[in-house]
Order: structure tokens, then C-alpha cells, then sequence
């Protein structure tokens, strides 16, 4: 019996502390809305997003995140706007529901428009949940019932996220294109057990290329998105820290990739590495990762990801016949 009990704490400790975290995507960039609210409205045209991720399936029931999002942009008043929906669910006992708006502004910076700054901001409705269905109280052991085995704790809270971006993407797409973001979610937010505030920062870097096939440059001649992608997120919630990392190689309708998930400096440096394989072309993203554990918890512990786009305009220059009539923004930041 004592064991019983002794699990039971313990499994409520830690579930407890795995409420104030929020999700996590290996394809943050795939989810550009639940990374940074300024980045909604970023693809210049009418844009629904799918994501999902199953982890550590092979410990028990494994954490489940499903996000769906749609955003658009109104280039005449150079307005963002973005709607998502998204259900966590870590094991059997922690259930957390999402509904989110976003809206952002571009602001020019420059005569060619090449300079651009966004600020963005999003409110949310969150509603966690601690199931304690599956969980053994100490009253059932003594004949009695325990009202937390019977009603569970739900909170409800609206919360208010902020952030900014600033791109630097030259109207000729041969040229780099260079972008940073910084974002502050659940705004002062950090005594609460269910909820705690989370920083961002994020940096890309896309380089096209061209690739000598026959003495030709075959990318340029198919009118392909040829580029090589690096990026770079760093996360911070409470005492935690994430770091993020790595690059896409793009030759549409082919992307390729592989990511690092760790700290570099610190006791905890080593999580995961992340390879990627995507098809985009035209007006759709489908992408698959799975994430390698590289740290102590073995093998079984690793993560499945699936990402989808769909445009209703062309989001990628890749188009066939009517590639020359995409959006003069890039959508794909990584």
C-alpha cells in the first residue's frame, strides 16, 4: 500500500510541474502561429496549417499535440491575422485545450521594401485539466472517497502573448533572405501551476542556389526553390531552457533536413537529433520528422511528427505555370 501511495505522489509531483510547460513541435517552423504571433499572415495569402506530434509512444501512453491554424493577410492594409486551435495531451492524467487569435502589422522600413518590422500579438483561452481517473488516493484505502478522484481540477484563463519580427527580404528572390523574431508568451504569467510565461527568440537564414546539371543551371532553368535554410530557437519557460537548431536543404518540390534539440553549454545538453523529409510544390507543405534521442532515456523514446499546408494561392515559387504570379513575401522561414 505504501508503494501505491509513494507512486501516486510522485506521479502528481511531476505531472504538476509538466503542467506549467507548454507544448513542444521538432517542426516549430512548420507552426509558424504557436511560435511567434507576429509571423501570422507571414505566407501573404490564405494559409491552413495541420500539425501533429506523438511522443515517447513506446513508455506507456504517450503525449499526444494536435494543432490546427489558419492565417491570412491583407496586403492593402498590410495586416496579419491568424486563428488556433490546439489539444495537448500529456499521458492520462493532464489534458490542456487552446483557442488563440493573432494579429499583426507590417511596418516598411525602407523605399525598395526590402526592410520590414512586425510586431504581433495574440490572446488565447487555455483550459487545463488534471484527470484523476487512473490515479489511487489514499481515502479509497480507508473506505472513504476523496472529492479529487471524483471532479478532478480544471482551470480556465485568458492570456495575452506579444511579439516582433524584422525581415530583410530583397525583392529579387536570388538574393539571401535574412529574418529575426523575439516573442513572450502567457505575458506575466509566473507564479501559477498551471501556466507560466515562455520566451523566444528565433533566427533564419535562407541562401538560394543555383546547381550545374549539363552545364546549365538546373534550378534556375525549372524556376525551382532552390535554397539551403539555416534557423535557430531559443526557448525559456520558468527554469527551463531549449535550445533548437539546424537546416533544410530545398529543392522543390523536395526539402530535406536535420535539426538538433539541446543545449550546448550546461548539465543537460543533449536531447535530440531530428532528420526531416518534406514535399513542397505549389500551394502544399507536407512534411515527416522523427526525433533520435541522443540523451540518457534511450532509444524508446522518440518522437513522430507530420506537418501539412495548404495555400490557397501559390505559397512556393515551384508552381508550374503560374510561379511567376506568387506572393512577393516567403513564406518558408527555415
Amino acid at each position: 500500500m505504501k508503494l501505491f501511495l509513494w507512486v501516486g505522489l510522485l506521479g502528481l509531483a511531476a505531472s504538476w510541474d509538466t503542467l506549467a510547460q507548454s507544448p513542444q513541435f521538432s517542426q516549430f517552423y512548420t507552426n509558424p502561429l504557436f511560435q511567434n504571433p507576429a509571423l501570422a499572415g507571414d505566407a501573404g495569402t490564405h494559409r491552413f496549417i495541420a500539425n501533429y506530434r506523438n511522443q515517447w509512444a513506446g513508455v506507456g501512453i504517450p503525449f499526444q499535440t494536435a494543432a490546427f491554424s489558419y492565417d491570412t493577410y491583407a496586403e492593402d492594409a498590410q495586416v496579419g491575422l491568424g486563428l488556433q486551435l490546439l489539444h495537448d495531451r500529456r499521458g492520462a492524467t493532464l489534458n490542456s485545450n487552446q483557442i488563440a487569435g493573432q494579429v499583426s502589422r507590417s511596418f516598411y522600413l525602407d523605399d525598395k521594401q526590402n526592410l520590414r518590422l512586425t510586431p504581433g500579438l495574440q490572446a488565447a483561452w487555455v483550459s487545463d485539466r488534471f484527470n484523476t481517473n487512473d490515479l489511487l488516493f489514499v481515502a479509497q484505502y480507508l473506505g472513504t472517497t476523496d472529492p479529487l478522484s471524483q471532479m478532478g481540477i480544471t482551470q480556465n484563463k485568458v492570456v495575452f502573448s506579444s511579439g516582433v519580427r524584422f525581415d530583410y527580404d530583397p525583392q529579387d528572390s536570388d538574393e539571401p533572405f535574412y529574418w529575426a523574431g523575439v516573442s513572450w508568451h502567457n505575458m506575466r504569467i509566473r507564479n501559477n501551476d498551471w501556466l507560466r510565461d515562455r520566451f523566444g527568440l528565433q533566427l533564419g537564414a535562407q541562401f538560394p542556389v543555383k546547381f550545374a546539371l549539363f552545364g546549365h543551371g538546373y534550378g534556375h532553368d525549372l524556376d525551382r526553390e532552390s535554397a539551403i535554410s539555416i534557423g535557430m530557437q531559443l526557448r525559456k519557460q520558468g527554469v527551463n531552457q531549449q535550445l533548437d537548431l539546424g537546416t533544410n536543404f530545398i529543392f522543390s518540390p523536395l526539402l530535406v533536413g536535420v535539426w538538433y534539440r539541446g543545449l550546448v553549454i550546461g548539465d543537460k545538453r543533449r536531447d535530440a537529433i531530428i532528420p526531416t523529409l518534406g514535399w513542397a510544390r505549389d500551394n502544399v507543405l507536407f512534411q515527416v520528422s522523427y526525433d533520435v534521442p541522443v540523451s540518457s532515456l534511450g532509444a524508446d523514446t522518440g518522437s513522430f511528427e507530420l506537418s501539412m499546408w495548404y495555400g490557397l494561392d501559390s505559397l512556393f515559387k515551384f508552381a508550374g505555370k503560374n510561379s511567376r504570379e506568387r506572393r512577393s513575401t516567403r513564406c518558408l522561414k527555415y
